[in-house]
């Protein structure tokens, strides 16, 4: 009788209440995982779920990195790009400045190269760019590759990418010459593109375990089903301390 009697006080709407947290916390830890897929060995760790970040060019402006610091966990700075066109590789007009004052202000920081090579040995040349740039700086998250096909005003692929017509495995490859060179250099390193991109124009099976992936995506979810650490989920977001209109905004987890 005593333990019936012990079972008539339980508080059966704090337990009710309880159990909606606890499945709440499960629900979300398994949205996470399902959402980041595989993730690579010794990347930055910024001890929460999911972290908060932007990336930016030339485009964006000049950056006050202090303000931006305020409400972003990370950064993710464009270093060069290769001319669609011509193939040739240029700087980034705000590369230095942003990367001396995003160290400066000590927020963690990442690089990204948009490329145009057509071949393995054009993306090792584009890593030995990235590096001169980069080595004097503190590079703490991987250094990207972003893979993307112009688009012109007819909503045509145009540019060296789509004229080459490199199959996933050949872009797969290009891919990893870049990250192996820099990895080589002491860098984590990966690609960006968007999930399309991701799904139909790159062999994901080819690409190193230790490559990074960072996807672009500006819908409520991932599209296609790839894996990633980084979601670039937006692209007209605003930041206090960067001066254009809009600037990119991205998830990582953990």
């Amino acid at each position: 009788m005593k333990n019936i009697k012990d079972k008539s006080k339980l508080n059966i709407p704090a337990l009710a209440v309880i159990g909606i947290i606890i499945l709440a916390v499960i629900i979300s830890v398994i949205a996470v995982a399902a959402s980041k897929g595989s993730r690579p060995d010794g990347l930055y760790q910024f001890n929460q779920s999911v972290a908060n970040g932007i990336d930016v060019s030339e485009h964006n402006g000049e950056i006050d990195w202090e303000k931006v610091k305020e409400t972003q966990d990370f950064a993710f700075i464009r270093v060069g790009y290769r001319g669609y066109g011509n193939g040739e590789i240029y700087e980034d007009k705000y590369a230095a400045d942003n990367l001396k004052n995003a160290n400066k202000a000590k927020i963690p920081v990442g690089v990204y190269f948009y490329t145009q090579a057509v071949t393995a040995e054009e993306a090792e040349d584009e890593a030995d760019f990235v590096y001169d740039i980069i080595k004097k700086y503190n590079i703490d998250l991987p250094v990207m590759i972003d893979l993307e096909y112009p688009i012109d005003s007819d909503g045509n692929a145009v540019g060296r990418l789509v004229e080459s017509d490199n199959d996933l495995n050949k872009n797969a490859e290009i891919i990893n010459s870049f990250v192996e060179k820099l990895e080589k250099k002491g860098y984590t390193a990966g690609v960006y593109a968007s999930s399309s991109v991701l799904h139909n124009k790159i062999s994901m099976k080819k690409l190193k375990k230790s490559a990074v992936a960072w996807v672009a995506d500006y819908n409520d979810k991932v599209t296609y089903d790839v894996d990633y650490t980084i979601w670039q989920y937006s692209e007209t977001g605003s930041v206090d301390g960067v001066s254009s209109k809009y600037v990119d905004l991205n998830y990582w987890y953990e």
